[in-house]
């Protein structure tokens, strides 16, 4: 400065340029942009609101099928899709008068036995939201979705791997996608079921009450009114048909003889369009109407067997039959002497005790799945031995009309096996195909998606290691460079990981497409039958084709058309 005797020193002109960083022609696609971790990953996802949601309803009881208690229901999850700002229904899922804790006996397509809660909507419901058709789910209360602990933990499985919200719409609004929500649904599921079982024994404990005190259990049989302020009294032209079906089968005749005789006659039957033998059979073995009681529930200590009157009658302390307070048809010697010659005919047939007796399904693949094109009923296998070559012919026919049907179509069973034995082979062929394929190209992203981790791991390794032994600026990075990469290979390595194991976990079906093959191809016609049954609801079989081409096959299998599950049910 002036007067102060300093010398001022200039800096030379120079230009600054920044040294170049990792990120120079580094493109980040836009999908990719902005990814993030949090804590609260359940509250991040709960956040989402799906497009195209779906909505379960379902009652246990609705005897009128007015649906009322449904749609109730609608309308409240209705009200929670527009207070959470979701979409419009996708797809709405009732299950009007359905019991979601009463299981059922089931054969599996592989023939072992499984007891399970028959709710096709739910199991659809499942299916959808693991496809992707819904994108999250509406239910009306946790106990009208899951009243059994098996069916609450394969739903909670999908919302973990699909990671969309499953909401109630009361209840204190509970969402399976929060984890906490999840531990305490299992815990209500669980106390919901003690409920249901609760109540079945109470109710179990009533029939047996009411049973002992002679009270008619179940639906009043014919013979007597069903209906109305004179509900158990007699109907005597109804109690003259049911005398004669004991006195003509004790002249000899058979419960098939008697039902198409009634239907010749035209004698008007219980609850269906026709008298059938089964009909016929389940009157002569009911001790109702010789005025004892019947009781074949929960605290019976053996079940009823099948073909035997005997086992369903209700006994006292002293070993004699209960009498009911109803007015009796016959007389209790006359059923019993029914129920002895019963038996002896079943034995002369070589029926064992204990079985049905019904003709043997699995000696015909298609007998019941073959469906009649006019009245929709199963079409039965039958052979007989042709007069002029004494050759056995196998076809499938509708029953007549004696036993439901109609007696309008038959095919013959040879042609009709060969095509559907040709047609479900190469479907199997197929769908292992497919397997094949997906597993070959998830194990190719698996694989690749493992090499760039392993990459990116490696990476960071290096990165930490000049870090730590302060050697960044040999690679011309700042701390702030450092700092970020280190930041951005976390969230990558997070990234494969996660894709890694969504690959690895996904669903696998519940039985190998080639273990179906093999099963189809070499094993027992039970199990041929079950493989039909896992695909196929039914086949229809269309009227005869005009004889235009010798190749009658061709023309068998015009006839044949199909109706599969679709993917849903399949998956279920």
């Amino acid at each position: 400065m002036p007067g102060t005797g300093a010398t001022e020193h200039q800096e030379p002109n120079t230009v600054t340029t920044a040294a170049p960083t990792v990120w120079e022609d580094f493109d980040v696609p836009a999908h990719a942009r902005g990814g993030q971790v949090t804590l609260n990953l359940y509250d991040h996802l709960a956040a989402y609101a799906p497009k195209r949601p779906g909505a379960y309803l379902r009652i246990s009881s609705d005897r009128f099928g007015l649906e009322t208690g449904v749609d109730r229901q609608l309308e409240d999850a209705q009200d929670s899709r527009t207070r959470l700002r979701w979409g419009p229904f996708a797809k709405i899922y009732r299950e009007n008068d359905t019991s979601a804790f009463k299981k059922r006996k089931v054969v599996k397509s592989d023939g072992s036995v499984d007891w399970v809660v028959l709710r096709p909507e739910f199991r659809q419901l499942l299916a959808d939201l693991a496809h992707g058709v819904i994108d999250g789910v509406i239910f009306y209360d946790l106990d009208r979705l899951v009243r059994q602990p098996r069916d609450l933990e394969d739903l909670i499985d999908i919302v973990e791997y699909v990671k969309r919200p499953v909401t109630g719409a009361t209840g204190g609004r509970m969402n399976l996608i929060n984890d906490s929500d999840r531990h305490m649904a299992r815990m209500m599921c669980v106390m919901a079921l003690k409920s249901s079982e609760d109540t079945a024994r109470r109710v179990a404990r009533q029939h047996l009450s009411a049973a002992q005190n002679g009270l008619a259990q179940g639906r009043i049989a014919y013979g007597w009114v069903r209906k109305g302020g004179r509900k158990g009294q007699l109907v005597p032209d109804e109690a003259d048909v049911v005398v004669r079906i004991f006195q003509d089968f004790m002249t000899g005749e058979s419960a098939y003889s008697i039902a198409k005789a009634f239907n010749n006659e035209g004698i008007t039957p219980p609850s269906a369009r026709t008298w059938s033998s089964t009909m016929i059979a389940k009157m002569l073995r009911n001790p109702r109407y010789a005025g004892m009681v019947s009781y074949a529930g929960k605290h019976r200590v053996e079940a009823a067997a099948a073909g035997d009157g005997w086992s369903l009658v209700l006994f006292d302390d002293e070993g004699r039959p209960l009498l009911g307070t109803w007015e009796p048809i016959v007389t209790p010697k006359l059923w019993s002497q029914v129920q002895f010659e019963w038996q002896r005919r079943r034995q002369k047939a070589g029926i064992k005790p204990g079985e049905s007796g019904v003709a043997p399904i699995n000696k015909y693949l298609l007998s019941g799945i073959l469906r009649c094109n006019k009245c929709r009923r199963g079409l039965v296998g039958h052979s007989y031995r042709e007069r002029r070559s004494g050759r056995t012919i196998r076809n499938y026919m509708c029953p007549p009309s004696d036993r439901g049907g109609c007696g309008g179509t038959a095919i013959a069973a040879q042609t009709a096996d060969a095509a559907i034995e040709e047609a479900m082979a190469t479907f199997l062929r197929k769908q292992l195909q497919a397997a094949k394929t997906d597993q070959v190209e998830s194990s190719g992203a698996i694989t690749a998606l493992q090499a760039r981790l392993d990459q990116d791991l490696s990476r960071k390794s290096e990165l930490i290691h000049q870090w730590s032994e302060g050697s960044l600026h040999e690679a011309g990075l700042t701390e702030e460079d450092y700092f970020t990469m280190l930041a951005t290979l976390n969230r990558k390595i997070s990234t494969h990981r996660e894709s890694i194991a969504a690959l690895e976990g996904a669903p696998e079906p519940a039985v190998a497409p080639d273990e179906l093959l093999k099963n189809w191809t070499g094993g027992s016609l039970r199990q041929r039958r079950a493989i039909l049954k896992r695909y196929l609801h039914s086949i229809t079989v269309q009227p005869p084709l005009p004889p235009s081409d010798f190749n009658r096959s061709e023309l068998v299998k015009e006839r044949l058309t199909p109706h599969w599950k679709s993917a849903g049910e399949l998956a279920a």
